[in-house]
């Protein structure tokens, strides 16, 4: 019974919960008997049930073992493509019926997409409703009711998403996006709010089409349809931001995570598209979002700001991704400079849209928006200049949170640091020899926007808070103007620029500029001396920030503060007060306290005004009392720091201490540091007060009397000075007024007795500290002495006993300070009662709360230790320090200062042999080093101890030098105690290795001067003969660690001891007698050659007497010595001299060595072809081996030497060097020793030596004269000149040898044999046995996982010579290597390349050939391997699989060996491609069947599996398909011929000859058979290639293209798309082109009338294509086309329209692509076309790329031969190109002058070469080499060429590595000409730089050779030429082996006439 309407919402609940109680579906035969009930209600019931049973929940994870799966398959199987559903669907109008029946599809088809094996069943449902019929009606859903509009979004999410989105693109072509409904369902949203969690759950209408778009652009999606959907439906996309502010916080999550992860994140959809997406509007509906800051869930993280917050921050702020342009920082954009990643839009900046978002953010007002600029303004410093004036911020000065807002947000924009990367030119580290603008510069740092009123004003305010927040904002300028003044004196520095440079006036302009910007100096002047009465942390506050701008402006203006009257010494009034204890109670302010101490002790640094002897106010002290006193008390480092400059700069200054500035630190370090409370008093009643108080006041006094009286203090201190000694460094005459000053108030008792005490100490300690500075100590005692005599106890306070005994003891530790090590004699005291009670009772006082009362408790206990009359001992010292470190840590310093060196304590009392870090940062290393004993030196613990103390924090070169001068002291004193002395030297030489490695190259070598020079202890020793052998050892380590022999620095420092020792050496010879050769020897190393020569010469000239074994010890150290500097000393060595030594040193392997140089010396390099022994060339010395008249010395070898030499029992490789040098060197040598070796008396002594002589005399005599019939004799007699009588012999006798052999023994030499005697045909059966030995061994090293050595690489690469020259291998030797290459070293090039050569070497049987092709087609790693990306390690897998496959044809073409090359084949006109095509031509060929059937399933894209050859078609990538028609290769053939032609980019365009088969596959058994199937095919651009292929030369090719096409043709006049008559026009006009044949194939089209065509057709199907037009235009308005004209040359090249750059363009990249043949030159040439484009190249110089796309037409002109001489002949075209570079006229070349032109234009192109390039040089050498060929060449051009070319050659060669020389085995070959336009511009890598090298110096040899005279760099060219013979051998370089062997003959023949 029906219900009523206003029943229905009611009561629909109660048939459903009915309906599932009735309906139970458990089986597919359930599910289809109830959809056929005819009853419609019931029919709806059903529907409803079964809805609710296959239903998925959001974000449900459905099992594979899920029921409602199992049934919709089940269902599916019996019901394939749920054809009742549609029955259904189609009979029923219901509104009801059809959102269940919808609903329900969708719920199928999520099912079914959860798992892949089920995607089968949904693939029919999705091409049933993606058919335009149902299309149609889904559609048709969205504009009706809003339950039907909300289940047709779901079920179209379902088609989107099923199966990852394979059916993507097929619903994008389907779907009509030009619905006027859609804009309406993207606000329809469903009313009232809910849950949060309910819009993904449940969504609503805008949600399920927001995510029906985001579906286009997911990560899941191809970049081909995201790109497409973004360009086609670019409106519907963007219209998901206009609503996106009201949406849920998880939509709004969703939609901006696949914007990035989808959009942003794939590099594959273009960047400017992206950008277009984002623009100012789409940014302006996502700022909207920052309204909605607040949590939107219990948990309090949904938060929409936030979300959109880091979204924009990745887009907007990170230079070269998003919308983020990298600009050029505060340089303007250069509009004529083509910049790659750069916006298209025009302007004067890069980033126009920032600029943009940037005025529309509400910094004052949200921290995130504030955040944001701010990021975005460091990321692009150009916008910070256009900021102000666009933005508008009020900066006027007013109390509001707004003006505060806009003033701290001011502050932190000019706070950005400076782009210092923008100063730099891009891709180099070299400034820019301009600076920025001076406007952009200023508004970087003080705005235009009424800085300086706003800043006076606000200076000015009666507001504290207004004042302190713009002096904190103009504070922030000035901070950056300082950094900038900074950067630009850098920049000046870096540049050596003088008071003229650009940087230097830019700098000036700023500075004066800023001045007008600022507020006037006594404005902030006032605001400092401001009396305001306000609380303490307000004051401190301003008064902080008014420190602060005085200091800055000292800073930058020091002129405007100069010209003011500022008495900056007023500052010091107060700095005092603000360091004492009562101020560093308080807390809150204590650290803006030490802020403003800063700030003034910089700003007194700054100014020149300030002199520290300025008295103060109402005080007869000077600002040095003050300062003084600050240093004492403050406990900032900050403060102390920069106080210590400020003191060094001023007192350096002055008379006190301008003799030696570096004194500054030893006084304020001297400074007491104690802290004493009020009311102190000594145990003897006196009143102690702060001695700081005291020293400060003291110094200031003896400072103002000695500034007085200068020249008195001077001469006092002359008259202290040991007049003996000049060397003693005179300290600052302030020490002399101290004493002096100090004596007479001793004396006059002017002095407290604390101030006495502070003095003592102070003077105690600047004494000590002065040791480490002086050279000797005669001063300071004296000194010393002097202070002892002041402070004898009868000037002292006779009624304080206990201060006038701390007085005395301080005198007493300084005398201890320079007798250190002496009177160590020490009694142990007894325990003390009374210490052990004051002890216990410390232990027991509790902590103070307060930090000044546990200070001053701290340094109580340091003056009980200076006043205990008691002796104490370490465990004394234990406690006493625990508790001084429990009070105050940083007195512990002070109280191990005080401890009496006398009494050991420190290291003991301290534990400072495990001292924590914390302890060592308060302890001095001078201070640890004067309290250690001999034990402690001894201790290595103890050395290590006090290096790290010295090394705590990072000291200075002047640190270190006081630590070694007081070790110098100490070993100078005790030099009779050897053990002592062994300890400090170890000591010594751990603080300089240490300080060498730290400090900068020139401060360590003043370090080591002034150790080894000025330390007199260490120079004596360097020049004492009789130290012992433990301190000679020690000493040596110190040298060792000091000095480097191969330093020349080093050498010239101790140049004058050297020299010391030698004249001591040849002393000694001439008396007859050497006892000091130790010390000789320790100093030899560091001798320089001279030196060294004339120890070798008086060596020679003494007698035998005279030559004692201590002698020739030290002369054989000499040689080795200068062994290593003998490359540079050998032209200075006659070798006669080093024959004389052989008399003294007759078994001297040094001196034998060295004589192999020398002989070798004088003769071409690699003379004896072997390679050379050094692994780094040096190419300077090549030219030694010339003609000189040093090279006569080896013609007067005397005949004993020779004789000697072959009579020696031992041959080492220098005596094989001699002989080898001297048989080329003379030719009687060679004689004598065949002689020799033919008496047999060489059987004696190994081989191995003597093989490099054999060598050298089988090069120069030949094999028949030398007896070899010995059993050792192995590689070396093959190598060269044997007969073949006695290769006979010795093959058997090889063979009975190596037999007993195992396969890795002799693994190298075999092979190498057998490459030798490959050659020679009777030895083939040893080169076979020889070679299969190889094999074995290279299974063996296949399968091993281990890497591969230096004898490996040349054992496999012998191994494949032998092999590509072929040799009859047996079947089981080659078998198991093929196996274990495939199994093990698939991945490896070299064992392929074995593999492939040893194919043509054995008659392997089929069934090896099949087992090996599977075992590669089945290897686990194949597809990876050989995977769509073009490498060489795929072409040899592939070449290998070939060679396979013609082996046994008839066994190998099985279609399970087909299928898996077919995963693997990507269609390109690759090598490796057409070596797959020829395989499967092969197969056809063999087996006599079409390989139709399986070429139907190929797929263009690996992974991606398609159904038909049309599917595969409409897969094929478009661009590439385009870039075929342009890179056509017109050379392919239809034909089995093999082609060796490849084209540029190979592997980036498909095979035409392939997409022709496979296009006419796909018209027979799968044509298009709907309009959209034709449109997508014609998309694919396949139909523009066959139109291309009309040009082929092939005539196979041409008829096949036009039977495909003619069927086209017909097909496309039966269909029914809107673009048909369009492509008929565009195939009539090609039919009226062809021009029947009479004999049969048509001719050929020429290439611009296809490749226009080719265009038109694209244009049709890409209408947006800005060239659509244009070609359409260009053919309507012709009724037929003109093949012997260009097409649309002058109206492209020359247009007027707004995209005239495109068109140009576009022309000059048609006519480069059509220029293909003679016929096509025709075309050109008549248009004069060549003119054209060479005259606009002329006009246009700044257009870089027209001028690359011109050159690419000129790549392709000088391909065709007919086209190259026109133009070089006619055209003047050599002259043009010589133009080109330097833009010089030249005339034109007549009568042969073209070669000269050449020449011209090839020096030109290599002296211009920014960057020294190998491939570059590589062809010039080879275009030299032709010119050098060519008649009528100039020589004087040549000979320039040949100068730009080597020194090209010079630096490239410090990139190569020549290590790798022994792996080579011939020069590179170089690409053959022609060189095409396509990649012209690509450079090509290198695979093998050596062998590039080796072909270079080939060809530049050569071609040097035909020039009439040398030229300057010849010889270095030759030497090159026979180094590289020698790396290849003589098969490598056969020029090179004859330039070998005229090089030794011209060097006979030299040596000759000298001795003649």
């Amino acid at each position: 019974m029906p219900q009523s309407k206003s029943e229905r919402p009611h009561k629909r609940a109660k048939p459903e919960q009915t309906s599932r109680k009735s309906y139970k579906f458990s089986n597919a035969i359930d599910v289809r008997r109830a959809l056929e009930n005819q009853d419609q209600n019931a029919q709806i019931e059903a529907l409803s049930a079964l809805r609710s049973t296959l239903s998925v929940k959001s974000g449900e994870t459905v099992a594979p073992q899920d029921e409602r799966l199992a049934l919709v398959v089940q269902w599916m199987e019996n019901s394939p493509g749920a054809h009742d559903i549609f029955e259904i669907w189609e009979g029923t109008n219901q509104s009801s019926s059809l959102s269940l029946l919808v609903s329900l599809l969708s719920s199928v088809l999520t099912l079914l997409s959860s798992h892949f094996p089920y995607h089968s069943h949904g693939i029919p449902i999705i091409k049933m409703l993606l058919s335009p019929k149902w299309m149609r009606k889904i559609t048709s859903y969205i504009s009706g009711s809003n339950e039907l509009i909300l289940v047709s979004l779901k079920l179209l999410n379902s088609i989107s998403h099923f199966g990852g989105g394979r059916e993507r693109k097929t619903l994008f072509e389907a779907f009509p996006w030009d619905m006027k409904t859609l804009a309406k369902v993207s606000h329809m949203r469903r009313k009232g709010k809910g849950d949060a969690e309910d819009v993904l759950a449940r969504p609503d209408i805008r949600t399920y089409y927001v995510f029906f778009i985001l579906s286009f652009i997911d990560p899941e999606t191809s970049s081909l349809v995201k790109s497409t959907f973004l360009e086609q439906q670019r409106d519907i996309f963007l219209s998901i931001f206009k609503g996106l502010s009201q949406d849920s916080y998880l939509v709004v999550r969703k939609v901006l995570e696949v914007c990035w992860v989808g959009l942003w994140s794939d590099p594959k959809v273009k960047r400017t598209m992206k950008i277009g997406l984002f623009a100012e509007v789409t940014i302006g509906h996502l700022l909207k979002l920052y309204e909605r800051a607040g949590a939107e869930n219990a948990d309090g993280d949904h938060i929409p700001a936030d979300l959109v917050h880091h979204f924009l921050l990745a887009i907007c702020t990170r230079p070269g991704l998003g919308i983020c342009f990298k600009d050029r920082g505060w340089y303007p954009r250069d509009t004529d400079v083509d910049v790659d990643d750069e916006p298209k839009k025009g302007g004067k900046i890069f980033n126009k849209i920032l600029s943009n978002i940037l005025k529309s953010l509400k910094v004052n007002e949200d921290a995130r928006q504030q955040e944001l600029a701010l990021k975005i303004l460091v990321a692009c410093p150009e916008l910070v200049a256009g900021y102000w004036p666009a933005v508008g911020l009020t900066l006027e000065p007013r109390l509001s949170s707004k003006w505060i807002a806009n003033i701290a947000f001011f502050g932190l924009v000019i706070s950005q640091p400076v782009p210092v990367s923008s100063f730099l030119i891009p891709g180099n580290n070299i400034y820019q020899p301009e600076p920025p603008p001076l406007s952009t510069i200023l508004e970087s740092i003080l705005p235009s926007v009424s800085t300086k009123m706003h800043f006076s004003k606000g200076l000015q305010s009666t507001s504290h808070l207004v004042q302190h927040c713009t002096a904190l904002a103009l504070a922030r300028c000035l901070t950056k103007l300082s950094c900038v003044f900074r950067t630009f004196q850098d920049v000046e520095s870096a540049l050596e620029e003088d008071e003229s440079g650009q940087w230097t006036r830019r700098r000036r302009e700023v500075e004066r500029e800023a001045r007008r910007r600022v507020p006037e100096f006594q404005v902030v002047v006032a605001f400092s001396q401001m009396k305001v009465d306000a609380k303490e942390v307000k004051l401190a506050l301003l008064g902080e920030s008014a420190q602060r701008l005085l200091w800055l402006y000292h800073l930058c203006f020091p002129h405007m503060v100069a010209e003011a009257r500022f008495d900056v010494g007023k500052l010091l009034q107060g700095l005092v007060d603000a360091s004492q204890d009562t101020v560093r109670e308080a807390g809150n302010v204590c650290g803006l306290h030490d802020l403003k101490q800063l700030h003034v002790l910089r700003l007194l640094q700054e100014s020149d005004q300030f002199t520290w002897s300025g008295k103060v106010a109402n005080s007869s002290n000077t600002y040095l009392h003050a300062l003084l006193k600050i240093f004492c008390v403050t406990p900032t480092r900050a403060v102390r720091n920069t106080l210590r400059s400020l003191l060094r700069k001023t007192l350096a200054e002055s008379i006190l201490f301008q003799e030696h500035p570096d004194e500054v630190d030893i006084w304020l370090d001297s400074l007491p540091t104690t802290c004493r409370g009020a009311g102190c008093e000594a145990p003897d009643g006196a009143t102690l007060t702060d001695e700081s108080d005291g020293v400060a006041t003291f110094l200031d006094d003896c400072a103002q009397r000695c500034i007085k009286t200068p020249y008195r203090y001077l001469e006092a201190l002359r008259d202290l000075l040991p007049m003996e000694n000049s060397a003693v460094d005179a300290p600052s005459p302030l020490l002399i007024t101290v004493l002096e000053q100090f004596t007479a108030k001793l004396a006059g008792n002017l002095l407290t007795p604390s101030d006495a005490l502070a003095i003592t100490g102070f003077v105690r300690r600047l004494v000590f500290k002065l040791a480490g500075k002086q050279r000797e100590l005669t001063f300071l005692c004296i000194f010393s002495g002097k202070v002892d005599d002041a402070a004898i106890p009868e000037n002292l306070f006779s009624q304080h006993a206990c201060v006038t005994a701390a007085i005395r003891r301080e005198v007493s530790i300084m005398h201890k300070c320079f007798s250190h090590f002496q009177d160590v004699r020490r009694v142990e005291p007894s325990a003390s009662p009374e210490v052990e009670d004051f002890l216990t009772k410390i232990e027991g006082v509790p902590l103070p709360e307060s930090s000044s009362a546990r200070i001053h408790n701290a340094y109580e206990l340091v003056d009980w230790l200076r006043f205990v009359e008691h002796t104490l001992q370490p465990q004394d010292i234990v406690r006493l320090s625990a508790a001084v470190e429990r009070f105050h840590p940083p007195a512990l310093k002070d109280l191990f200062e005080n401890l009496h060196p006398a009494d050991s304590l420190m290291w003991e009392g301290g534990d400072l042999k495990t001292a924590s870090k914390h302890l060592l940062q308060v302890l001095s290393f001078d201070w640890m080093f004067m309290q250690s004993s001999e034990a402690d030196i001894a201790n290595k613990q103890c050395r290590e101890t006090m290096l790290e103390c010295l090394f705590l924090r990072p000291p200075t070169r002047i640190q270190i030098e006081h630590a070694v001068c007081l070790i110098a002291y100490d070993i100078c004193s005790i030099m009779e105690r050897e053990s002592l002395v062994c300890d400090l030297l170890l000591l010594l030489s751990a603080i300089v290795r240490r300080a060498l490695g730290e400090l900068s190259k020139e401060n360590g070598a003043r370090l080591k001067e002034y150790v080894l020079l000025r330390a007199p202890s260490i120079h004596g020793m360097s020049m004492s003969g009789d130290l012992p052998d433990t301190v000679q050892e020690a000493l040596y380590a110190f040298l060792d660690v000091s000095l480097d022999p191969s330093s020349e620095d080093d050498r010239t420092m101790v140049s004058s001891i050297c020299t010391y020792w030698t004249e001591s050496f040849r002393a000694s010879i001439q008396a007859g007698r050497l006892q000091t050769g130790r010390s000789i020897k320790l100093w030899l190393r560091y001798a320089d050659p001279d030196n060294l020569l004339n120890i070798i010469n008086q060596a020679c000239d003494a007698n035998n007497a005279a030559l004692t074994p201590s002698v020739l010890e030290v002369l054989e150290f000499a040689l080795d010595t200068l062994r290593s500097s003998f490359t540079c000393a050998s032209s200075s060595i006659p070798i006669s001299q080093l024959l004389r030594l052989c008399r003294v040193l007759p078994d001297s392997e040094v001196l034998e060595e060295m004589i192999a140089a020398a002989v070798t010396s004088h003769l071409p390099p690699c003379h004896d072809g072997r390679p050379p022994r050094a692994k780094t060339l040096d190419f300077s010395v090549s030219h030694r081996y010339l003609p000189t008249s040093g090279s006569s010395q080896l013609g007067i070898l005397p005949a004993d030497f020779i004789s000697r030499l072959f009579q020696k029992a031992i041959w080492t490789e220098s005596t094989s060097r001699i002989a080898s040098g001297l048989v080329y060197a003379q030719s009687g040598v060679a004689k004598e020793f065949a002689a020799w070796f033919n008496s047999g008396a060489w059987t004696t002594i190994p081989f191995e030596p003597l093989l490099p002589a054999v060598h050298a005399v089988l090069d120069f005599l030949g094999g028949d004269a030398i007896d070899l019939f010995h059993d050792t004799v192995t590689i070396a007699l093959f190598d060269l000149k044997a007969d073949a009588t006695r290769k006979q012999q010795l093959t058997s006798l090889l063979q009975k040898n190596m037999q007993r052999l195992a396969v890795d023994q002799f693994a190298l030499e075999s092979v190498c044999i057998a490459s030798r005697l490959q050659s020679f045909p009777p030895l083939a059966d040893l080169v076979t046995e020889l070679a299969e030995r190889g094999l074995q061994w290279a299974v063996r090293h296949f399968s091993d996982p281990e890497g591969e050595d230096e004898e490996d690489r040349l054992i496999l690469a012998q191994l494949m010579k032998i092999a590509k020259k072929g040799f009859k291998a047996k079947a089981y030797f080659v078998e198991p290597l093929l196996t274990t290459i495939i199994q093990h070293r698939l991945a490896d090039t070299v064992a392929l390349d074995i593999g492939i050569a040893l194919l043509q070497c054995s008659p392997l049987k089929p069934v090896v050939v099949n087992r090996a092709l599977q075992n590669i087609l089945q290897h686990p790693q194949f597809l990876k391997l050989c995977g769509s990306e073009e490498s060489s390690r795929r072409g040899l897998i592939i070449r290998f699989i070939a060679a396979l496959f013609r082996f046994h044809p008839t066994n190998t073409c099985q279609p399970s060996h087909i299928i898996p090359l077919m995963r693997i084949y990507g269609g390109t006109i690759s090598a490796s491609d057409r070596n797959l095509l020829n395989i499967f031509r092969l197969y056809e060929a063999e087996k006599l069947t079409p390989i139709s059937s399986i070429l139907a399933k190929w797929s263009p894209s690996p992974g991606v599996s398609t159904s038909s050859p049309l599917d595969a078609i409409q897969n094929m990538d478009p661009i590439r398909m385009l870039r075929t028609c342009h890179v056509f290769p017109i050379w392919r053939r239809m034909s089995d011929e093999q082609e060796d032609e490849k084209v540029g980019l190979d592997e980036q365009v498909y095979d035409p000859l392939f997409v022709t088969l496979f296009v006419a596959q796909m018209l027979v058994h799968h044509p298009p058979a709907s309009s959209l199937e034709w449109v997508q095919t014609f998309r694919s651009n396949v139909f523009s290639l066959l139109i291309r292929c009309l040009s082929a030369k092939d005539e196979k090719i041409r008829e096949a293209s036009l039977g495909l096409l003619a069927r086209v043709w017909k097909s496309v006049e039966l269909s029914d798309m809107q673009e048909k008559q369009h492509a008929l026009y565009i195939f009539n006009l090609l039919k009226n082109l062809i021009k029947p044949s009479s004999d049969g194939p048509p001719l050929r089209l020429p290439s611009f009338a296809s490749l226009i065509l080719s265009h038109a057709l694209r244009g049709v199907f890409y209408p947006s294509n800005f060239i659509y037009p244009r070609t359409a235009r260009f053919l309507l308005q012709r009724p037929e086309l003109d093949v012997t004209d260009v097409p649309m040359l002058y109206g492209m090249l020359y247009g007027s329209s707004d995209d005239w750059k495109k068109e140009r363009g576009w022309i000059v990249r048609f006519l480069s692509d059509g220029m293909m043949s003679t016929e096509d030159w025709k075309v050109l040439k008549r248009r004069h076309t060549w003119e054209l484009l060479s005259s606009l190249v002329q006009s246009s110089v700044r257009d870089q790329a027209l001028r690359r796309a011109v050159l690419e037409v000129l790549a392709n002109l000088t391909s065709n031969v007919q086209a190259t001489t026109s133009l070089v002949l006619r055209s003047s075209l050599l002259s043009w190109i010589e133009m080109q570079p330097i833009l010089r006229s030249c005339s034109g070349p007549r009568n042969g002058q073209w070669r000269d032109a050449l020449c011209r234009c090839l020096s030109l192109v290599l002296q211009n070469c920014s960057v020294p390039s190998l491939p570059i040089l590589q062809q010039a050498a080879r275009v030299t080499l032709r010119l050098s060929l060519a008649s009528q060449t100039s020589t004087f051009h040549l000979s320039h060429v040949f100068m730009a070319a080597i020194g090209i050659l010079e630096q490239l060669e410090l990139c190569i590595d020549f290590s790798k020389s022994s792996s080579v085995n011939g020069p590179a070959i170089p690409s053959k000409p022609p060189y095409h336009g396509h990649g012209l511009h690509i450079q090509p890598p290198v695979p093998d730089p050596l062998r590039a090298w080796g072909g270079i110096v080939e060809d530049l040899w050569q071609a040097s050779m035909t020039l009439d005279e040398k030229f300057v760099k010849w010889d270095a060219l030759t030497g090159r030429l026979l180094q590289w013979r020698g790396m290849v051998g003589e098969d490598g370089s056969p020029m090179g082996e004859w330039a070998r062997l005229e090089a030794v003959r011209v060097s006979m023949s030299s040596i000759a006439n000298c001795v003649q």
